[in-house]
Formats: C-alpha cells, structure tokens, sequence
C-alpha cells in the first residue's frame, strides 16, 4: 500500500498543472494519469497496474509524491537531521587569521569584546594538528577563511594553507577552501597566492550603487572610495579563474538602485558571478541602530523574487540555491557537530554571528579532549524544529528546518525561511526556465520529473 506525502505542493501556472515536494525539491508538470494515480494511491493495487502505469508510479515514488504507507516522513526527516548533525566524517573549520577589519560596515554584526591582534602561533599549530588528526581518516578537509577582513592577514593565510595542503596530499584526504572578504586587499600578486592556496572561490559584498555602496561600505578613518576598486578586483579574480559570489545586502536603504547596478556588473563582464541578495538582520546585541532599515522576512522575500526574475533577464544564473529551494538536514555550520570556527586565540564558536564575543565561546582548538562540549555547544547542536508543533505541521519543513539555529536560540521560536512567502513564484519562475532551455516541450515532459 502507498499513501500521499505530507510535503506536496500543488499549483496551475499558464495552464499547466504543477506539482512539488519538499522532501526532494522535485517540481514535475503533471497530468490526467498523474492526478489518476495520486487520487487512488490509497487503494491502488501497483500490482495489477499497465506498465506505463507502472513507469510513473516509481517515478512518483522518486520525486516522493507518493510513498509506502509504512514510512513516516517525520521519522525519515529526524533521521537525516541527526546524520546531517551529528556526522563527525569531515571536517569543516572557519578560520579568523584576525578579527580586524579595514571598513567601517554600519551593520556589521561583529561585536569584538577585547583585542584579539593576529592568529597566535599555538593556536595555528593546534589547527594543523587537528586537520591532521582528520586528513589520516582520509576525511574532507574544508576551509573557510573569515574575520574581521582576512586579508589583512595574508602572510599567515599562504602559510597555513601551504602547510594544510601539505598535510593532505600526505594522506590523500581531500582538500578545498573558500574565503570571506570584501575583496579591497586584492592585487596581483594575491591572486596568485590565493591559487596556490587551493582558494577556489570567494564571497565579496557590493551594497548597491557606487554612491550607496561607499556609503555602507567604507572604509576606516578614510573617505576614500571603494566601490570601483572592488568592481575592479571581483573582474581580476574571476578573470584569474576564482570564482567569486557577490553578495548584496538589501534593506530599506538600498532597494532602488539594484537593477541599476546589475547593469554595472554586466558592463564589467561579471555576469558569471553569482549573485545573491543577503537579508540584513539586527542579529546580535551591536545591531539594534539598524534594525528600523532592515526589512521583515515577507518583504525579504518579495524583494528577493522581484530581484530573481530580473537577474535571469538579464542573463545572470539565478534559477538554482539559494533560489530555488534545497532539502536540508542540518540547518548550517552552528548545529553541525563536524564544522566551527576559530578565532585568532583559538576560541571555538557554532556560529559566525558569536565570533568575538567570550560569552560565546564553546571551547579553544588547543584543547585536546572534548574541545567543544559546553552547555552552547549542546544547545546549538540540539536545537531542532521537530520541537516546534508550528515546524511539525508545516508543509516546507524539508527545505526550512526552523531557519536560522542562532535567531531560534535567541528569540525562542522557528526563523521562518523566506519559502513561506514565495516559493510557489520561485517555483514558477524555475518552470519558466526549464521553458526557454527547451526542457518542457513534448509529450514525455507531461510526467517528467523536474529537479534543480
């Protein structure tokens, strides 16, 4: 016997019918025989059915439309929930060479208590014994480097890499980085370095247009400047082969403009970047001044659609993650027992939004038994939406998981993801580009299923 998953989502768009579930992230155009089959699979016999039939029931079951009337799906999320959190294969570690910074960001969520100066020599000996320890199981090794702005590290930056890399290749585990920056500190010769260091891609933030951007953006005790460097570097880096994601942190400030700049970056030839819009929040307790400017999640999730559909006319790649939905386990980085991060006096924190702040340390890297367990530690790892009846009974659960692990700690409830206000027009706008590629054209596509 089968029976009807709890995470279907069906809607009609330009006389189609349309259906997806959360559990897969799988959107299919459907039709008669699928709405046949949905209709009786609680007294279907798959047995008696043709083979065409057939054919589309297995494909209903892969994309979870349907499924065995003896499987919970509640049960199936908790149990890739706790894999997702609880694996220890990997390792992940954010990396903080400093917590200084060149700009002056006015929404910066960093609220470094005390003065941290450049990573110490201890505790970059405990980083390299700790990917050791993971490299001989031949685990993956992945590094984020973060701060304050990282750059202004670099030296420390080339050796750690040139010595982790080194590490890996002894035992043949693999390796790959990643960086975090506002991108003013690049030239030349840090390009090169930053390809030697295995620093496949970066995240660099452009906060609108030129005037806006230097506004938000700026530098310490200077008037100088920055976005025309930045646009600069982001066109030297990718023109280097590294892959950078531009991100772009909207508010009520900065919502006029943005189509605007979009046609900078393609005069830049930088519509091979990704492009993402971050949701300014006032997480931590040096946010409060920005709070009247950030935008509610609905409004959030308004903007970030408008801005999806101008992007894909403009011919960025903007029909995948972030948006388009994707089935999380864990939530991030803060409720994975195999990920943390690590400040320059070996502080380890769950979460990037605590870097800096002692009261939220949960261990130091150099300790050696047991660095991470405290009571934060097992908060961040525990926290979980299947706690929430409001989590239970949603129909997006899959691809929310409660949202954000830090918001959920702090405010005491779900940080409800921005699907809920617009994932039928994200879903959309993916079937109208599955369309202009040529993907729902002709009679197989009728009980096709269609992914991201």
């Amino acid at each position: 016997m089968m029976k009807k998953s709890k995470y279907n989502i069906f809607f009609e768009y330009k006389g189609k019918k349309l259906a997806f579930n959360a559990i897969t992230s799988c959107l299919a155009e459907i039709d008669a025989n699928f709405d046949k089959v949905f209709s009786n699979i609680d007294s279907l016999d798959v047995k008696q059915v043709d083979d065409t039939t057939r054919v589309l029931i297995e494909d209903m079951k892969k994309g979870f439309f349907i499924l065995d009337d003896g499987l919970s799906e509640l049960n199936l999320l908790k149990f890739n929930s706790g894999k997702g959190k609880f694996s220890n294969r990997g390792l992940g570690l954010t990396i903080a060479p400093t917590l200084s910074c060149n700009f002056a960001c006015p929404y910066c969520y960093e609220g470094v208590q005390g003065d941290f100066g450049f990573i110490e020599d201890d505790v970059i000996v405990a980083i390299y014994e700790r990917v050791e320890r993971a490299a001989k199981e031949k685990e993956p090794i992945s590094i984020t480097w973060y701060g304050g702005e990282p750059l202004l590290a670099k030296d420390v930056i080339w050796q750690m890499s040139e010595r982790m890399i080194e590490i890996c290749k002894k035992y043949e585990a693999p390796y790959s980085a990643y960086m975090v920056s506002n991108g003013y500190l690049v030239d030349d010769e840090t390009i090169e370095n930053l390809k030697k260091a295995a620093i496949s891609g970066i995240q660099i933030t452009v906060d609108g247009l030129p005037e806006v951007h230097n506004a938000h953006r700026k530098l310490k005790n200077s008037s100088k400047p920055t976005f025309d460097v930045i646009i600069k570097n982001i066109k030297s880096l990718e023109d280097a082969g590294i892959h950078v994601g531009i991100r772009i942190n909207i508010d009520k400030t900065n919502l006029e403009g943005l189509e605007k700049l979009l046609d900078i970056f393609i005069a830049n030839d930088l519509r091979r970047c990704d492009i993402s819009l971050g949701h300014v929040k006032d997480y931590t307790d040096v946010c409060p001044s920005i709070a009247g400017t950030c935008l509610d999640t609905k409004e959030y999730a308004q903007e970030s659609q408008k801005y999806q559909n101008i992007l894909i006319e403009k011919g960025f790649s903007a029909s995948g993650y972030p948006y388009y939905p994707g089935t999380k386990a864990n939530y991030c980085c803060a409720d994975s027992l195999a990920s943390c991060v690590v400040d320059p006096k070996g502080g380890l924190y769950k979460c990037w939004n605590d870097i800096g702040n002692p009261a939220r340390v949960v261990g130091n890297i150099k300790e050696t038994e047991n660095p991470e367990i405290s009571n934060l530690f097992l908060e961040y790892l525990l926290w979980s939406p299947f706690d929430k009846q409001e989590c239970v009974d949603c129909e997006i659960l899959p691809i929310c998981m409660g949202g954000c692990p830090y918001k959920g700690l702090k405010d005491e409830k779900p940080d409800c993801e921005k699907w809920k206000y617009n994932l039928v027009d994200a879903l959309k706008t993916r079937y109208d580009v599955f369309c202009s590629e040529g993907e729902c054209s002709g009679e197989q596509a009728k009980t096709e299923l269609k992914s991201s």
